[in-house]
């Protein structure tokens, strides 16, 4: 009779405790909607989204909630994008496309028309607007903000977070594989609406994306976007990232730029400007291809970036080595 008292008790105990456990989920789920940012209110989770931003379709698939795109404007033009059907221009966007693509919501980064904005209104599409990260307290906000509007207040934040951490996580990485002694020099050049030389400034979010590429960004300390070229001439930078072919143009007809070290070796690479404003996938391939150029050759992915990046350098340390042994006793005699 003890026993199945005994038993019973247990019974009773395990049930409440897979109830609470239960209960707990299904809080949390609940909890999850409605959402509401600024002066809009998500009442369920979206399954059919639109995004307008490119930057915001990178960091909207980093996160894992681009199998929710069944509509972006031109302006993502990313390769992971490419099966998501387009509904025209940013500001302007087919309206009749959208539409019939039964989206819950759209996302983008700044106003439509007018007229966009009324027909979709009439249809009680919603519309959610945010702004680029201009630095990487913003971008973590961001990324939490774009969790809960697609996935909810406590799945879809958490969901950001982590993605935001992982990012970060993965660019420290590449940069911690890179050994210290090993010192490149660089600059990052693009030619503004003025046709002026310019680079990023100190403390913008870009800037801080150049620096986790283990190079010494000889404008690390640019108050404003014009670069002074006497000190780009007298920086040498060993490796020029630059946004378009008519920075490398623009150098070579300048007679105190033409003799750049980084012309002659051949130590220039093109990354359009775009990069450094798609905040999520492409932040870590630019990162990435960056570094790929300075210390390997381009062949892995970023995933193993980490691995691959070190044991270059490590190859390279020991054919130093070799070489140095092989020659040295030749010299005494």
């Amino acid at each position: 009779m003890l026993k199945r008292v005994i038993s019973l008790v247990l019974s009773v105990c395990v049930l409440a405790v897979c109830c609470a456990v239960f209960s707990g989920c299904s809080n949390d789920k609940n909890k999850d909607y409605p959402v509401t940012l600024g002066n809009v209110t998500i009442s369920k989770e979206p399954k059919n989204i639109v995004v307008l931003s490119d930057c915001l379709a990178d960091i909207i698939s980093y996160i894992g909630y681009d199998v929710k795109m069944v509509g972006k404007s031109i302006d993502c033009d990313q390769a992971f994008l490419s099966v998501v059907p387009s509904v025209g221009l940013k500001g302007d966007p087919d309206v009749t496309k959208i539409i019939e693509s039964e989206t819950d919501l759209i996302i983008t980064d700044s106003p439509l028309s007018d007229s966009a904005q009324q027909q979709l209104e009439k249809k009680n599409i919603p519309i959610v607007t945010m702004l680029k990260a201009n630095s990487m307290d913003e971008l973590k906000t961001l990324y939490s903000n774009l969790g809960m509007i697609l996935g909810g207040n406590v799945t879809g934040k958490t969901k950001g977070e982590e993605a935001y951490t992982k990012l970060i996580d993965t660019l420290k990485s590449f940069d911690s594989s890179i050994s210290k002694s090993i010192v490149k020099t660089a600059a990052y050049l693009y030619i503004n609406d003025e046709g002026k030389l310019c680079s990023f400034t100190n403390g913008s979010i870009e800037q801080e994306l150049f620096g986790y590429c283990s190079a010494i960004n000889v404008f690390a300390n640019q108050e404003t976007p014009e670069v002074d070229i006497e000190k780009l001439k007298m920086s040498t930078p060993t490796y020029i990232f630059y946004d378009s072919d008519e920075v490398i143009d623009y150098l070579k007809a300048d007679k105190n730029l033409s003799t750049l070290s980084a012309l002659s070796s051949d130590h220039t690479m093109k990354v359009e400007l775009t990069n450094f404003y798609r905040q999520g996938v492409t932040y870590e391939d630019t990162v990435y291809n960056i570094m790929s150029f300075m210390f390997i050759e381009p062949e892995a992915t970023p995933d193993e970036a980490t691995v691959n990046i070190q044991d270059e350098i490590n190859a390279t340390a020991k054919e130093t080595q070799n070489e140095t042994n092989t020659l040295e006793p030749a010299s005494e005699n």
